[in-house]
């Protein structure tokens, strides 16, 4: 009955709610399975607080402070979390598909197994998330910063990475089939079994640093190696060529690729 009557105030009039919330200790307070839908929470103040199992979807965050909450198995489907304080937050098993998430910091929270298919993350900050088997495909994360990310089994089906950082992530057993690289940044990351289908790898950046457990022919796809051999001109850089040497690919497949891909010069 009390959280209620306080979720009252923070539905009717966010400013009331932030200075009670300063003013306030509501440790020991749940609000899990709060009803959301479609409230307005730009700039709320949400921080440490036991949201799991509500509905936000079409809700508007924007600015929003939940660094901490436990949302485990909440709805954001469609919700505006633009410039959102996510930090250290627990978001497994939620469900954030078409969320805008632009620029939020979501530095080391825990998004094992949630659903961002068709989200917007671009510029958003994901240093240090824990990210097993969740789902980025056709996901925006452009400009995205990933560093120290444990992306293991992650899907990044036809999502986009341009200018995505994704220095000493772990990429074990994820899926980049078609995933858009450009100018995105593979600085130390780690692969196992990694997926790279039907993609061209001329985008992708400092991939002779990657570190290869172990090799895998079966990760690189033909398609990925005829788009990356057309898109450096029929020539792989010096980077290229370690890169797909680490994953198990000989020189004698390239060259059979190769040969059937780049059509010889007219005389």
């Amino acid at each position: 009955m009390m959280a209620r009557r306080h979720l009252d105030r923070l539905r009717s009039n966010v400013v009331a709610w932030n200075e009670w919330r300063a003013t306030e200790d509501v440790s020991g307070l749940s609000f899990a399975y709060s009803q959301m839908r479609g409230a307005d929470l730009t700039w709320s103040n949400l921080d440490n607080l036991d949201f799991s199992g509500s509905d936000f979807s079409n809700a508007d965050l924007r600015g929003a402070d939940l660094h901490h909450c436990n949302l485990t198995g909440a709805n954001f489907q469609n919700a505006d979390l633009r410039g959102a304080n996510l930090q250290g937050a627990t978001i497994q098993e939620t469900n954030m598909a078409r969320a805008q998430l632009q620029g939020a910091n979501l530095t080391r929270a825990d998004l094992n197994q949630i659903n961002l298919r068709g989200a917007n993350l671009g510029q958003a900050v994901l240093r240090g998330t824990y990210c097993y088997f969740s789902d980025f495909s056709e996901a925006n994360l452009a400009w995205a910063d990933i560093q120290f990310a444990n992306l293991s089994n992650t899907t990044f089906y036809k999502s986009d990475l341009t200018e995505a950082n994704l220095t000493h992530s772990n990429l074990s057993h994820a899926n980049l089939n078609q995933t858009v690289l450009n100018n995105t940044n593979f600085r130390d990351a780690l692969v196992y079994d990694t997926i790279f289908a039907a993609l061209d790898l001329t985008g992708a950046h400092n991939l002779a640093s990657v570190r290869h457990q172990a090799q895998s022919e079966l990760s690189i796809g033909t398609d990925t190696l005829i788009s990356t051999l057309r898109g450096s001109g029929g020539q792989l850089t010096d980077e290229q060529e370690e890169f797909f040497a680490k994953a198990g690919v000989s020189q004698a497949m390239i060259a059979t690729i190769r040969s059937a891909a780049i059509p010889p010069p007219t005389r």
